[in-house]
């Protein structure tokens, strides 16, 4: 996995200066860097080595003529099969055994981005033609984003890099902030946090042309491949985790205990025995933790829990903003990042995780259950119903929740916030449908467009952050098309007695003679924090740091501060906002993290652990 960075048009930055951006990603890539220039282009890259790690896969790299270069963050699961095509057509041989090689040399010869099976975000400039190409991964696994200057185009895996560029200073989206307090989502659609900064959409494909980059893109989307017939479910899922095991590191494993994980892990150890497997809970929780390591028990993994407390966990939110220079999206985010912490600390720079069975498999009960009452009682749901039903904090109460972002306006605040519901119901509308259509198929539809993105994202965000590769087997481009072709009552029944009966009905029938019955039977759980009551406490601070930024209202901030527990929902994004301008528009929080931790834990008389289990409604799971 790595993190990639460039600039075409004119004037270029100076090398110093490209190297500049391309560095403040170096945690994506700790184990090299390299930089290209040419005729109206820069491109950089921080390497971080899984597959080959020798030299010969150093990045940016060119094909043989030199007209094409390529800076590419991912992995390519059909890799050999790929090259075995190139072999038999072009005879050409590979000089290493890296996936970029591959990869460049596949679209050097004309052949099209839907054949890669993978993750990735990538940049292909074509110095004949004159072209940039910008793309990302039908499911959205790898981020890429973009900004305008007059005469030039600057992208990079993350926004903090390009805010590294002399001449681009970041500035908050209002729209984008609202749908934030709304859907705990950094982008939604193109739109990202900052203004004019705009993300490649999973799928899509965008061509620059680098002699007028001032001009709009060709936007083009990918194709989804079609599932073989003959293959049944089972197959599939086994075929795909195999490929992810492929790599020349240590490789391990999230290992919850649920239904998801438990099948990535089973299949996984049989390639890799005895391989790592991670939990994390609350010091003294008890419960999943425990059940995880009895799955790991019957797996026959090397298991490790990983406690987290009070302390902890406000020290790695803060630092999480300021490190990412984004709001987090969900509490999950910070267990998802110590694990990777400890598993990178054992020599794992690999871990695969259970994101997308949910989405594609129909694992979350409550959105389902409210979309299919509201369809029986109403005879239609609406991209607003959804938004309002599952937002965190409700389109009624936004406007007396953001502030005036340093503008001072409040007409203009009130048609931003506007402007927010607008953009998020919208999207909400698309992704849904045709109304006509099974109520079931038209929610897994929303799921897939929003959550799973979201949650892609999150994954991306906290193990990169940690410097570790997060593979994603059931998020795969060919898992999801077999996923698309099952019938919605095969996928959720809303009459069943228990969650089990109703949720993930094809990928529980696939797996029932692999899978022990107490996974099978287990409400899903994740990695619940009881964050709730950890965030008690953080009111006056956050009150100083708003203060002159007021992304969020004062008046709203003290009132949710006031009983934070009590209306979590929308303390979480609100903290986040706050936190997130003083980042990027206060004095930062390299030294507030400690503060802050030490202030709150200090000053609370509560004790570090809450029988809560709270997993934070289907948006957080």
């Amino acid at each position: 996995m790595c993190g990639l960075v460039g600039v075409v048009g004119s004037p270029l930055p100076s090398r110093a200066q490209l190297e500049g951006m391309r560095d403040a990603l170096t945690h994506r890539g700790p184990d090299g860097a390299g930089l290209w220039s040419g005729r109206g282009a820069m491109l950089g890259h921080r390497r971080l080595s899984v597959i080959d790690p020798s030299e010969a896969g150093t990045q940016p790299m060119s094909d043989a003529s030199g007209r094409f270069v390529l800076v590419y963050n991912g992995e390519l699961y059909n890799d050999a099969d790929l090259r075995q095509v190139m072999r038999e057509t072009d005879g050409t041989p590979f000089v290493s055994s890296c996936d970029t090689e591959t990869v460049l040399r596949w679209l050097a010869s004309g052949r099209t981005l839907e054949a890669l099976r993978g993750m990735y975000a990538l940049a292909l400039v074509d110095t004949l033609r004159r072209t940039l190409t910008l793309a990302r991964d039908p499911l959205g696994i790898k981020p890429l984003c973009w900004a305008r200057l007059p005469g030039r185009v600057v992208f990079a895996s993350e926004p903090a890099a390009i805010f590294e560029h002399p001449d681009l200073s970041p500035r908050p989206d209002p729209v984008s902030v609202a749908a934030y307090l709304m859907t705990i989502r950094t982008s939604l659609g193109d739109r990202t946090m900052f203004e004019g900064v705009r993300a490649v959409e999973p799928g899509q494909a965008l061509v620059f042309d680098l002699d007028n980059p001032d001009a709009m893109p060709r936007a083009s989307a990918l194709a989804w491949p079609a599932p073989d017939p003959s293959c049944s479910l089972r197959v599939g899922i086994d075929a795909g985790i195999e490929a992810h095991l492929r790599t020349d590191v240590p490789i391990g494993a999230m290992l919850s205990g649920g239904l998801d994980s438990t099948i990535i892990v089973d299949r996984a150890v049989q390639g890799s025995p005895g391989m790592r497997t991670y939990v994390a809970g609350c010091a003294a929780q008890e419960g999943d933790p425990e059940h995880a390591g009895w799955v790991a028990d019957r797996l026959g993994t090397r298991h490790t829990r990983v406690s987290i407390d009070r302390a902890t966990f406000l020290g790695c939110w803060l630092a999480g903003v300021e490190d990412s220079g984004l709001p987090l999206s969900t509490p999950n985010e910070i267990a998802i990042r110590l694990v990777a912490r400890q598993a990178r600390a054992d020599g794992v720079k690999v871990l695969l995780t259970g994101e997308g069975a949910d989405e594609l498999f129909a694992g979350y009960d409550a959105p389902m259950r409210l979309a299919l009452d509201r369809r029986q009682a109403h005879g239609r749901v609406t991209g607003s119903d959804m938004l309002e039903a599952l937002a965190w904090i409700g389109p009624d109460h936004l406007a007396s929740v953001v502030g005036t972002g340093g503008r001072g306006d409040a007409a203009a605040d009130s048609d931003a916030y506007l402007a927010g519901v607008q953009h998020a119901a919208t999207l909400y509308d698309h992704a849904l449908g045709p109304a006509d259509a099974d109520e079931r198929l038209r929610q897994l539809a929303l799921l897939r467009r929003v959550n799973l993105v979201g949650l892609l994202d999150r994954l991306d965000r906290a193990t990169m952050l940690e410097s570790i590769e997060g593979r994603t087997p059931l998020a795969d481009v060919l898992v999801a098309s077999m996923a698309h072709t099952i019938p919605p009552e095969d996928l959720y029944d809303p009459a069943g007695t228990t969650m089990a009966s109703r949720t993930k009905l094809a990928l529980r029938r696939a797996f029932a003679d692999r899978v022990p019955e107490r996974v099978m039977q287990r409400d899903k759980a994740s990695f619940p924090l009881p964050f709730e009551r950890w965030i008690e406490g953080l009111t006056p601070a956050l009150l100083g740091l708003n203060a002159g930024i007021e992304l969020v209202s004062p008046a709203a901030l003290a009132a949710i501060g006031h009983a934070p527990a009590r209306a979590w929902q929308a303390a979480w994004p609100v903290f986040n906002l706050v936190l997130w301008g003083a980042r990027w528009w206060g004095d930062g929080l390299g030294e507030t993290v400690e503060q802050v931790r030490d202030q709150v834990v200090a000053a609370s008389t509560r004790g570090t652990a809450a029988s809560s289990s709270r997993v934070y409604g289907w948006t957080g799971s």
